[in-house]
């Protein structure tokens, strides 16, 4: 008896869940205003936000600039573990050379800012890309639509 009841739950719950429903959303353009972005006029918080639409239009250069814009990032986190190395690297009697410090430190604020300089170039690639792909017309109207289905 308990075996039956719960095959049934098993096979009748996957039927009843409603987060299965596909739901099929319009890609809206994005704006770039320096370092700041928007999503159909709203303010994005993070660029690393936009990634769902840049790949939701499957379009292979967007892809790649926004791979390269992950990549530099993480290039740009890594430089900044530089300052600390450094100092886990000093003798023991604590003596660090000013002139040593003032360029390991400045070096590293330069290499971060040059980083996401670059990185921000390769998003803007991606976002020009991406706006052009999605106002296209093609066919009956104007834009693209992205179906997914949520587990």
């Amino acid at each position: 008896m308990k075996k039956t009841l719960v095959l049934i739950v098993l096979f009748a719950l996957p039927l009843l869940a409603v987060a299965q429903k596909y739901k099929t959303i319009e890609l809206k353009p994005i704006h770039q205003q320096g370092w700041k972005y928007f999503y159909d006029f709203k303010k994005v918080s993070s660029p690393a936000a936009l990634e769902v639409p840049l790949m939701a239009v499957n379009d292979a250069e967007v892809t790649q600039y926004t791979k390269a814009y992950k990549n530099w990032n993480a290039a740009g986190s890594v430089v900044t573990i530089i300052p600390l190395i450094y100092f886990l690297s000093l003798p023991r009697n604590g003596y660090v050379d000013p002139n040593t410090f003032w360029w390991v430190f400045g070096g590293t604020i330069a290499a971060q800012l040059g980083i996401s300089a670059v990185a921000h170039v390769k998003l803007g690639k991606a976002i020009d890309k991406y706006n052009m792909v999605i106002l296209q017309p093609s066919g009956r109207s104007l834009g693209v639509e992205v179906t997914y289905r949520f587990w």
